[in-house]
């Protein structure tokens, strides 16, 4: 079903498109407006997905570590962290060496464990967290707006839990806290992904898609930069940092974009059988059921290659750094990438935009990651991380940008965009939730550095189907 056609009224801003179905969204034209929507997107977005990269890539991992070293070193004081690099770095000459060998092992495939349970079970919950979300903005009737709502509870109640994950001590309290943040943080971001496709006229799709992508992809990068450093200075206190970010930008993006009444939305009557089936409707449609594969597959390689950059630092290169320098070392991994982001970020948006093209930038974007993955595969150090994180910021970049356009174009039914983007991510959280499961049975079972390069060949493996799953794709070019 298409969107109804609306007209600029007479006497309003003509930068804005008014809606014609009562409650709704109005579309930004340009101008003011539409720069202003797209600042406090940005904004938003980067705050959120600061968070998104900080506490799982360098917070949590920290805690979840802290933890399992009491539970195995707790009774061996001697073991500083520069024994445990020794110990990984097979140089530890002491007496009692093969006993604290062994130990590091079980150490090491216990942390990975523990990490991997945290990130899954998070993953799992969240998963259902964006789709039902999407559905009940969908049907929100408020003064400000369908989503509004929403992106402001979500993003108010996961600083909160962030709070109580920083005094989190067992490997339970912190699974049970990350949990509920992450569901509270999916409900801030599924109705600030739904407004792109409410308030954004369609040939101007991939160019947001690019800036809102942009703020994303900073938001991970400087996240985990200063998670990084502020753990080093301040322990697990970094929390209240990020606390602060996703609250201010929640809060301005409902301030300086603010939408449009719902309070008078017509609704068809609830029904909760049509309720659950609503969310198989969109996998029914071919096109679309192809793009959410190929995003499921990317999510589930990219994942499992990022879960453990800390342990891969410390475990895995060769020489082994310490926990204080990975900790400031992992960051800078993101950080190499974003030129690259950016660059893809603002150019691909436009040439798909231009050339009314989607999958071609997110086939070969999807190859050209899993080809970069064979340089850690067969060469572990800090240099060939380096490296292949500064390439692959160019292809997850293009990826990014335009297969968030892509499943906007495959949409079945415009009018049910926040429960259907809503089921787009169910891709990514399954992906999320089965990566580090993977990825942690891996290091457990494989011993030493053996555990570590398989994580990188079945990211290419994943990569690889991903690419090749949006070939059947035939309603967009």
């Amino acid at each position: 079903m298409s969107q109804p056609q609306a007209v600029p009224q007479v006497g309003k801003d003509p930068n804005i498109q008014e809606p014609t179905r009562p409650g709704t969204s109005m579309k930004y034209l340009g101008g003011r407006p539409f720069y202003q929507y797209l600042f406090a997107y940005t904004i938003a977005g980067m705050f959120l997905f600061s968070c998104y990269s900080a506490i799982p890539g360098i917070l949590l991992p920290n805690q979840v570590q802290m933890v399992e070293f009491q539970a195995f070193f707790g009774d061996y004081p001697h073991v500083t962290a520069e024994v445990l690099q020794q110990l990984a770095s097979g140089t530890y000459a002491g007496a009692d060496a093969a006993e604290l060998l062994d130990i590091y092992d079980r150490y090491d495939g216990a942390r990975a464990s523990a990490m991997s349970v945290v990130t899954a079970v998070g993953s799992l919950f969240t998963m259902f967290a964006q789709p039902i979300v999407g559905v009940i903005s969908d049907r929100w009737r408020s003064r400000w707006g369908r989503r509004s709502f929403w992106i402001c509870a979500g993003g108010f109640v996961g600083a909160l839990l962030m709070i109580g994950l920083r005094y989190s001590t067992t490997i339970l309290l912190i699974t049970v806290f990350w949990v509920v943040a992450q569901v509270a943080l999916n409900f801030m971001q599924a109705p600030l992904t739904t407004t792109i496709a409410d308030r954004t006229p369609e040939h101007r799709l991939a160019t947001v898609s690019a800036f809102a992508g942009l703020g994303t992809m900073i938001g991970g990068l400087t996240g985990s930069l200063v998670a990084g450093n502020a753990f080093n200075a301040i322990g697990l206190d970094a929390y209240y940092i990020f606390a602060i970010l996703v609250t201010f930008g929640a809060a301005c993006f409902v301030l300086l974009a603010k939408d449009r009444s719902s309070k008078d939305l017509e609704l068809p009557h609830f029904d909760v059988k049509a309720f659950i089936i609503g969310f198989t409707i969109a996998l029914r449609d071919r096109d679309f059921r192809w793009v959410w594969i190929a995003r499921l597959l990317m999510f589930l390689g990219y994942t499992a290659s990022t879960t453990f950059n800390l342990y891969v630092l410390q475990s895995y290169v060769r020489p082994a750094l310490t926990q204080a320098e990975a900790n400031a070392m992992a960051p800078i991994l993101g950080l190499v990438a974003m030129p690259g982001m950016v660059i893809m970020m603002l150019v691909s948006g436009r040439m798909s935009d231009k050339l009314g093209r989607r999958k071609p930038f997110v086939i070969y974007s999807s190859f050209a990651l899993a080809a970069l993955y064979l340089l850690p595969a067969i060469w572990p150090s800090v240099v060939s991380l380096l490296i292949m994180s500064a390439l692959s910021g160019f292809a997850f970049g293009a990826f990014m940008t335009v297969d968030q356009a892509l499943f906007i174009d495959v949409l079945p039914d415009p009018e049910a965009a926040g429960r259907d983007l809503g089921v787009a991510n169910v891709a990514t959280n399954i992906g999320q939730m089965l990566a580090p499961v993977i990825a942690g049975q891996l290091v457990a079972h494989i011993a030493g550095a053996a555990g570590y390069r398989m994580i990188y060949i079945f990211a290419m493996a994943m990569l690889l189907l991903a690419a090749l799953a949006i070939y059947p794709v035939k309603k967009v070019k």
